[in-house]
């Protein structure tokens, strides 16, 4: 497929528009924090807002706009829920295990580990909204 039928492509359009949006919002965010912009803070995990949830839920909404309620709808639906809910809750409760077990290793002068923060429930929410947005926004732009 040449790459002019990729950014053709609605689908394709929107998710990676929304992950794109989500990243320069995190970027722009996290450098506000320290002075010191860098699109490469943008890519980090965790952090305001999700790009992992605007990914899946710009995808969904496309789905949902150009099929309805069709079975692909479901399928990109129940794949949208297991990714949000494990940004939101699998990871998020890691990565708080993890700032406990260091806390242990520390008392016992061993190595940290690394440790990724998942997201809090705002910044799934924002993400989702900015997926929602991009994705019905390309299509009344395209159709």
């Amino acid at each position: 497929m040449a790459l002019e039928g990729f950014f053709g492509n609605y689908y394709f359009v929107s998710i990676i528009s929304a992950w794109l949006i989500s990243v320069i919002v995190k970027s722009i965010i996290l450098s506000s924090q320290n002075k010191d912009f860098s699109l490469k803070k943008g890519f980090s995990n965790g952090g305001m807002p999700s790009s992992h949830s605007a990914f899946v839920a710009a995808l969904t909404t496309a789905v949902y706009m150009m099929q309805g309620f069709s079975d692909l709808f479901f399928v990109s639906l129940a794949f949208s829920i297991i990714i949000i809910s494990d940004a939101f809750g699998v990871r998020r409760n890691v990565g708080l295990q993890g700032d406990t077990l260091n806390k242990v290793l520390k008392g016992l002068k061993k190595d940290p580990v690394k440790v990724v923060h998942g997201h809090s429930f705002f910044q799934v929410t924002i993400g989702i909204i900015i997926g929602i947005l991009t994705a019905v926004f390309i299509f009344y732009m395209i159709f």
